[in-house]
């Protein structure tokens, strides 16, 4: 871990050292978002609070409901996580991480 300190606030900011992985998941993509799917794929990614940068590398199923779209896609992702596959999994939006390898 890398501590660092705010000399003029006193604070201390504990940084967890970050992993990338390239991945292959299942997610729900909410209906009407602006822009393009590859960028719905990116938001839900990128709201796990771990993930740090995301790049989409391939959309493939695309089955649509109601309300969301559920995509198959596949990702190089940066998160600061001991796990990376179940921080993946436990995001919201993310119904299964079918295959997480540590790059």
């Amino acid at each position: 871990m890398d501590a660092r300190s705010n000399r003029a606030g006193g604070i201390m900011s504990v940084q967890r050292p970050t992993t990338e992985v390239e991945t292959a998941v299942q997610l729900r993509v909410p209906r009407g978002e602006a822009g393009s799917l590859q960028d719905g794929v990116r938001a839900v990614l990128a709201s796990i609070d771990a993930v740090r940068q995301v790049t989409v590398h391939d959309i493939g199923t695309v089955r649509p409901d109601a309300f969301d779209l559920y995509v198959d896609a596949t990702a190089r992702v940066e998160l600061a996580a001991e796990n990376p596959a179940m921080t993946l999994a436990d995001g919201f939006g993310v119904v299964t991480v079918d295959r997480c390898e540590v790059r």
